[in-house]
C-alpha cells in the first residue's frame, strides 16, 4: 500500500562530477550566492528549489536529516541510515536526548571512516529499504539494533509505532521482528529486545498511548486490552476506545492537545463518550497533565469493584 505523501522543497546534494555534467563550473561553485559546500566534495544550492517527496508528517527537521543523508550517499552510494537516524527518518519515537549525530552502516566488516558528526557502523549483513528515496535499515532490523541503546519502555514505544498506524504505518510486523531477532546468533541487548517485544502490540495509535499502557502495567495493574470493540446501538457503529477492561466495561481514553484545541475533535469525543456510556461503559480520560498516581488508584478502584483484582 502506498504511503501518504507530500511535496516539500529541499536541497539536493551533488558532487563536483555531478556539477560538471550539469554545466556547473568550479568558479560557479565558489559563488556562495548560488551554492554552498555541504561536506567534503558535496554541494547544494544555497536557495533550494527542488521539490521532493516526503511523508505527510515530515517537517523542516526531517528535511535537514534527509539532506545530510543524501550528501553522504553522494560520496558512498552503499551506505544506509541506521540507529537513531533511521528511527527519526521513519518518524519513530526516540528519546529527546538521543544521539544527534548521523548514523550510517555499510555491509563491510572492514569499514572504518572518519567524518565529522557521523558514526559509521560495521555490518556483516544489512537489510535495507527505500523510504521516500532514502536508504534506511529495515524497521525489523532497526528494532533489534536499538535494543542496545534504549530501555525496555523506550523500545516498546518504538515497536508499537513501527507495527501500528503511527505516521502512516505499519513499517513492519511483530512476526518480522521476532524472526529477525531469532536469526541473530549474537545480539547486544537481546534480553531488552525480548522483553520489549513481549509488550509490543500491533493496534496502538500513538506513543503516548503506549506510555500510558506501560505506566498502568508498571503500577501493578492488569494490562488493558488495546482498542476493545464496543457495539454502540445509540449511534449504530462499533467504537474502539484506546484501551480498556471489557469484562467490567471500563474504557480509558488518552487525549492529546488536539482533543482540546480542535472544536470538531472535542465534539466527536463527547459523542463517542456519550455512546459508550449509553452501553454501560465508564470512561476515564487521561492527558499528559494527569496525575498518574490518581489515575491508577481510580482504575484499581473499578477493577476491585468488578472483581478483577
Amino acid at each position: 500500500m502506498e504511503k501518504p505523501r507530500q511535496l516539500m522543497t529541499a536541497a539536493v546534494p551533488f558532487t563536483r562530477a555531478d556539477g560538471v555534467s550539469r554545466g556547473i563550473t568550479r568558479r560557479a561553485l565558489e559563488d556562495e550566492r548560488k551554492y554552498k559546500q555541504l561536506d567534503y566534495g558535496v554541494w547544494v544550492e544555497t536557495v533550494p528549489t527542488t521539490r521532493v517527496v516526503a511523508p505527510t508528517w515530515a517537517d523542516t527537521e526531517w528535511i535537514e536529516e534527509r539532506v545530510k543523508l543524501s550528501g553522504l550517499v553522494c560520496v558512498d552510494p552503499d551506505i544506509v541510515a541506521c540507529n537513531v537516524t533511521a528511527a527519526r527518518l521513519y518518524g519513530l519515537p526516540v528519546p529527546w536526548n538521543a544521539d544527534a549525530r548521523m548514523h550510517v552502516a555499510r555491509e563491510d566488516k572492514n569499514l572504518f571512516k572518519h567524518r565529522k558528526n557521523v558514526v559509521f557502523h560495521r555490518y556483516e549483513w544489512l537489510q535495507s529499504e527505500n523510504f521516500f528515496g532514502l536508504p534506511l535499515i529495515t524497521a525489523a532490523q532497526l528494532f533489534v539494533e536499538l535494543a542496545r541503546v534504549l530501555t525496555v519502555g523506550q523500545l516498546v514505544e518504538l515497536g508499537d509505532a513501527a507495527v501500528g498506524r503511527w505516521h502512516g504505518g505499519p513499517l513492519t510486523t511483530i512476526d518480522e521482528i521476532r524472526a529477525e531477532l531469532a536469526s541473530r546468533c549474537r545480539v547486544k541487548g537481546r534480553l531488552t529486545a525480548e522483553r520489549a517485544l513481549d509488550l509490543v502490540r500491533d493496534d496502538v495509535d500513538s506513543p503516548p498511548e503506549t506510555k500510558l499502557r506501560l505506566q498502568l502495567i508498571d503500577a501493578g495493574l492488569p494490562e488493558p486490552v488495546v482498542h476493545p470493540t464496543v457495539m454502540c446501538s445509540l449511534i449504530g457503529v462499533h467504537l474502539h476506545p484506546d484501551m480498556g477492561y471489557p469484562p467490567i466495561r471500563l474504557a480509558i481514553e488518552y487525549e492529546g492537545d488536539h482533543h482540546r484545541s480542535s472544536p470538531a475533535q472535542f465534539a466527536e469525543d463527547n459523542r463517542r463518550i456519550s455512546a459508550l456510556q449509553a452501553e454501560g461503559w465508564t470512561v476515564i480520560r487521561v492527558s499528559k497533565s494527569s496525575d498518574m498516581m490518581e489515575v491508577c488508584r481510580l482504575i484499581a478502584h473499578h477493577l476491585r469493584a468488578g472483581g478483577i483484582i
